[in-house]
């Protein structure tokens, strides 16, 4: 895969696009390019890729489009559950259509992760003859309106949760309209409900037990920071075009902006190189702060240095400031959300 090439073709697409639109042409381009297959296991027709090669791809695909990256992301989500669920029948299946290119994946599960709904369980379950049903609604979920599988979450009354595998056009499922959101409209994220919706056991990936996504793949923590390098990485090159144009901006950017970025990316880069080392304690919130941190100021930079011609809605350095916000909100857990404050303030950290 040619990271560098892939970048510079979603950039174009990106471009040359609608936000309000599905982004057909920028699938097309990771299709093309084997990027929803690159993490299925080899078995089922996939690439197998190992972690750090994941994190790359993100990172690349997010630099050419953010919103192109949430969609893979989400797939990958999807798969990476499903891989860890073969070789069940539904699993096996779904991930084989996935590895020739003909599955579109995507997970409703912030319902039990960082969404929650008045203390109640926004997704329920309950058992059905050997089967569950499942009522309730999946607050986020990109890509619904395209997708072909949601892999999604639910509570039962005692408890305990389970995840399931449903196809999209399942009796029971209403998949709204996509929300309208500051940025990333073309990622088509929609609030799915389910009403009665019968999951026969086949559907039903892992689980009940008492936290079903307590088992992940290591580089989900890493996830999100990879592609906010990518953004960061796509924000740096506007500010590069621009810091000629105000006195002393360019020293700015050599002696501040650029080595603060480079030791975010270094960071990520060795989190992500000892995944695999159990001895290793992950410092996957204290990354994702710090990437928070450069993408917003890096966003706030590039608006002040484009000025007014900045603020048209027909030039980039708008749209990439707006997408720049989502990484304050994408899977911000708690403590992810105060040590971006600290870092953003440079304010010093309770937990150092």
């Amino acid at each position: 895969m040619n990271l560098e090439l892939l970048t510079s073709q979603l950039r174009a697409v990106t471009e040359a696009g609608d936000e309000q639109h599905w982004p057909a042409d920028g699938v097309r381009v990771l299709r093309e390019a084997g990027c929803f297959k690159h993490i299925v296991p080899r078995q089922f027709g996939g690439d197998g890729a190992e972690p750090a090669a994941q994190l790359a791809a993100y990172e690349a695909i997010a630099t050419g489009s953010v919103a192109l990256a949430l969609i893979l992301t989400q797939h990958d989500a999807a798969a990476e559950v499903l891989a860890a669920a073969a070789p069940e029948s539904v699993a096996a299946e779904t991930l084989e259509r996935c590895g020739s290119g003909e599955e579109l994946l995507t997970v409703g599960i912030s319902q039990v992760t960082t969404s929650r709904r008045h203390g109640q369980a926004a997704m329920r379950a309950r058992h059905d003859g050997e089967g569950f049903v499942l009522d309730g609604v999946m607050p986020w979920v990109t890509s619904a309106r395209q997708a072909d599988h949601i892999v999604t979450a639910a509570v039962l009354d005692d408890g305990q949760q389970l995840l399931a595998c449903v196809p999209t056009d399942a009796s029971g499922i209403s998949i709204l309209e996509p929300m309208r959101l500051l940025a990333l409209q073309s990622s088509w994220t929609s609030e799915v409900r389910c009403e009665t919706l019968q999951v026969p056991r086949t559907w039903v990936l892992r689980g009940p037990m008492e936290s079903v996504l307590a088992r992940r793949a290591p580089v989900k923590g890493l996830t999100v920071s990879s592609v906010g390098i990518g953004m960061a990485g796509a924000l740096l090159q506007e500010v590069r075009q621009l810091a000629d144009k105000l006195p002393g901006a360019e020293t700015l950017l050599v002696e501040t902006i650029e080595p603060r970025y480079h030791v975010a990316r270094r960071k990520l880069l060795d989190a992500a190189s000892s995944l695999h080392d159990p001895a290793s304690e992950s410092p996957a919130v204290a990354v994702r702060a710090d990437v928070n941190a450069i993408v917003n100021r890096l966003a706030a930079t590039l608006m002040t240095l484009a000025k007014g011609t900045g603020f048209l809605s027909t030039r980039p350095a708008q749209r990439l400031v707006r997408e720049a916000a989502f990484f304050l909100v994408w899977s911000a857990a708690p403590a992810v959300q105060a040590e971006t404050l600290y870092r953003i303030w440079d304010a010093p950290s309770p937990d150092g």
